[in-house]
């Protein structure tokens, strides 16, 4: 058994024009929620092995709040800078299959249609901040598939008191 938590990057900002994508911050919602999730994370007793992270200033912003919080360690990972769930899925099946629970934080729509094909799930949309934790039936990474998962936790910022 292995255990994949999908985590969508924070909230990010639209306010410039020209900063392109990869580049935008963190809006005030996002830095937030970023300090609502990662204590919401640190206080997890089932934390993952490691976070890998899109290099996005959004999701990196993010990952590096949960892995500060948490102490698991930060694996950035260029090719998590994708909006493409089939891409998505490339990625994580070439995790080290040493490591029994991993995070992803990624992007949308990447992160909703990869929850809803491995768990085969309807979810309409993972929420920025938002974490997905599935319990996958599987020995290697590389046996990631469609329906091979269940969906164990669900947390979202606006889910937290």
């Amino acid at each position: 058994m292995k255990t994949l938590m999908l985590i969508r990057h924070a909230k990010s900002r639209w306010d410039n024009p020209n900063l392109h994508d990869h580049d935008r911050p963190l809006n005030e919602r996002g830095e937030r929620d970023k300090v609502r999730m990662a204590d919401f994370f640190a206080s997890l007793t089932d934390r993952p092995d490691a976070i890998y992270t899109s290099t996005a200033v959004r999701a990196a912003s993010l990952a590096t709040a949960l892995s500060d919080a948490s102490g698991v360690r930060l694996m950035p990972e260029p090719a998590l800078y994708t909006f493409d769930s089939h891409a998505l899925l490339s990625v994580l099946q070439c995790l080290p299959d040493a490591k029994q629970c991993l995070a992803a934080v990624g992007h949308n729509p990447a992160i909703t249609d990869l929850v809803n094909r491995l768990a085969n799930e309807s979810m309409a949309n993972v929420p920025t901040s938002g974490i997905v934790q599935l319990v996958c039936d599987l020995e290697s990474w590389s046996e990631l598939r469609t329906g091979c998962a269940n969906l164990a936790r669900f947390t979202a910022p606006k889910m937290l008191n």
